[in-house]
């Protein structure tokens, strides 16, 4: 048999992918097989062994057709006239069937056991039996006693048979070991604890996060009871009445956890729980993730320019309302930079790592501002998307939310909103769950909220609590030191940004630009500065280059009154004309000196009363 097994491994077409060792001996404890090994490949009371030791093996079947070679045998070498058939269950089993097709007598004797085999051999003798079959076992003692034998081989496709199914069967093993590993991997690095159990509420399986709570010496917990580990929950009813806990708050030892147990149809149940405060850093994390998407603040004090002591102090006021967290108004003209100030504010601040969320309430309808600051549960209205949508107020979780125009808020919103600030909590459109939120708010407005107040457009309690710490930005008008200086960085910016060659102003461009007003403020100055960029042809923008690119306001006609702003900048442009016609011959000379027509210089001199 061990040439039979050899020459089968010998010229297997898996013989490369398979290592192999053949031993000759019978194995009845664990300790004696001493193999590092996949599978074992054995055959009567040796595989009898194995199964009692829980040890992976292919048992090699013995065939009828094995039997009638072992007594043809037998038959030819001793001429017997009674035989006995002396082995396991599998050996013995069909002989009673073959006995009339030989002469000679033919008796079983059936052993389970293989410390019974000499007493069945000896009987086998006594009984009359001339020669025995039987295994390898049996026949070393009927050596012994000097009785003739043949031992019962398995042919080459048996032993073939049973080499072909180990190796299936070893196949199957690794392929269950490795979804076994991936599946423990799975359960043992999700942070949520997972428990199973069998009928009678005893654990079957527990994943890591579940014992280092449960049982955080490191004893091992399956068997125990999960009633004695969780005594909350009413195991018995969830057995027995497929009774489901979902969601469900309890404390589990020094933990609060989300607790879920879901019965297995009287094969047992799987619990789940969660520890509340992994589920709120999840939270933060997600929040997190959305904040490097975009909902994040662009500029700090650092990127604030401006001089002006009226500027600096509210930039001072500014930083000192950046180190506590009360809501904050921004009042101030269009273009005076209120969002600039806004996110300076939140970068200086302990939220600072948190998102920073930004809307302008004029920008959008009533109803679709409503949606994007409390967001919507899935199905709330026509269009709405599958699974719902957060609102900006919920991304914004212990973050910034800045509010621009919050004058033209409708009152319904108006509602909603001082809801959130009491509170501190949203509820989605189409949702009947309660969201706790952490923000500060900073709105602001180029409108006066206390007229609007008096004249009942906007909520008297909603102002007091957005009026809590209020900053006034002053416009450009009230800071002239810092055009030139602002103008440059904006000059600076487009020369990278649009390849410009322009890289300053002359100090007479200069002069008109601190003269004009600038409605627009610092928007309008920075467009300006864009359009002098793509407009200049030289490195030093002058007077026909700012005149080209700024809209400024003609002087006041005769009977008008005239702002400061407006006569001192007459005055400079009359200057700047008569030294034009000083230095020239004709007027049609100063006109090209000037850089306009001379249709244009005739009008102004006349508004300017230059003869």
């Amino acid at each position: 048999m061990k040439e039979i097994v050899h020459l089968t491994f010998k010229n297997h077409p898996e013989r490369k992918n398979v290592l192999h060792k053949i031993c000759v001996g019978t194995f009845e404890r664990r300790d004696t097989l001493d193999l590092d090994t996949d599978i074992l490949i054995a055959r009567g009371f040796t595989a009898q062994a194995l199964k009692k030791l829980s040890v992976p093996f292919i048992e090699i079947t013995v065939t009828g057709f094995d039997i009638v070679v072992a007594l043809n045998k037998c038959l030819r070498r001793f001429k017997p006239k009674k035989i006995a058939i002396v082995g396991s269950l599998n050996m013995v089993y069909g002989v009673d069937e073959i006995k009339d097709i030989f002469s000679c007598e033919l008796q079983s004797y059936q052993v389970e056991d293989p410390r019974e085999l000499e007493a069945a051999v000896r009987q086998a003798r006594e009984e009359g039996a001339e020669a025995v079959i039987s295994g390898h076992a049996a026949s070393v003692i009927c050596e012994e006693l000097g009785i003739p034998n043949v031992i019962i081989e398995s042919g080459p496709k048996t032993v073939r048979h049973a080499v072909d199914e180990a190796i299936r069967t070893v196949r199957i093993m690794r392929q269950e070991g490795e979804k076994s590993a991936r599946f423990k991997t799975i359960m043992d690095y999700t942070f949520e604890g997972i428990i199973s159990t069998d009928g009678d509420g005893r654990i079957t399986a527990i994943n890591k996060y579940a014992r280092s709570i449960l049982a955080d010496d490191g004893r091992s917990l399956e068997g125990a009871r999960l009633s004695s580990l969780m005594p909350q929950f009413d195991m018995k009813a969830a057995l027995s009445d497929g009774r489901k806990y979902l969601g469900e708050l309890a404390r589990i030892r020094d933990r609060t956890c989300m607790v879920n147990c879901v019965p297995l149809d009287g094969a047992g149940m799987v619990v789940t729980f969660s520890d509340i405060t992994r589920i709120q850093e999840l939270e933060e994390q997600i929040r997190a993730k959305l904040y490097t998407k975009g909902l994040v603040a662009k500029y700090s004090f650092r990127d604030i320019i401006g001089g002006d002591p009226c500027f600096t102090e509210a930039v001072r006021v500014s930083e000192k309302f950046s180190k506590v967290d009360s809501n904050i108004f921004i009042c101030g003209e269009t273009g005076t930079g209120k969002e600039l100030f806004a996110q300076s504010v939140h970068a200086a601040s302990a939220r600072r790592n948190h998102p920073f969320v930004a809307i302008n309430c004029t920008a959008l309808a009533e109803d679709l501002l409503e949606s994007e600051l409390f967001g919507y549960a899935e199905g709330a209205f026509t269009g709405a998307s599958k699974g719902g949508k957060a609102g900006l107020f919920e991304l914004a979780h212990r973050g910034t939310v800045f509010l621009d125009e919050i004058g033209d808020v409708s009152p319904k919103l108006q509602s909603r909103l001082l809801r959130v600030l009491q509170e501190r909590e949203i509820m989605r459109i189409g949702h009947d769950r309660v969201i706790p939120i952490d923000i500060r708010i900073i709105s602001a407005s180029n409108r006066d909220l206390k007229n609007l107040v008096a004249e009942g457009k906007f909520r008297e309690d909603l102002f007091y609590r957005l009026n809590v710490l209020k900053l006034c930005i002053p416009p450009l008008r009230m800071r002239r030191k810092d055009i030139a200086p602002l103008c440059r960085h904006f000059i600076q910016k487009n020369r990278r940004q649009l390849n410009s060659p322009l890289r300053d102003i002359s100090p007479e461009a200069e002069e008109i630009l601190r003269s004009y007003n600038w409605p627009g403020n610092v928007r309008e100055l920075c467009n300006f500065c864009e359009r002098l960029s793509v407009l200049a042809d030289g490195e030093i923008a002058g007077i026909r280059d700012v005149r080209t690119c700024l809209e400024y306001a003609e002087p006041a006609a005769d009977g008008e009154e005239m702002n400061p702003g407006s006569r001192r900048l007459a005055s400079l442009e009359k200057e700047i004309i008569q030294e034009a016609l000083a230095r020239s011959t004709s007027k049609k000379e100063a006109a090209r000196l000037l850089g306009i027509d001379a249709s244009t210089l005739w009008r102004k001199m006349k508004k300017l009363s230059i003869s």
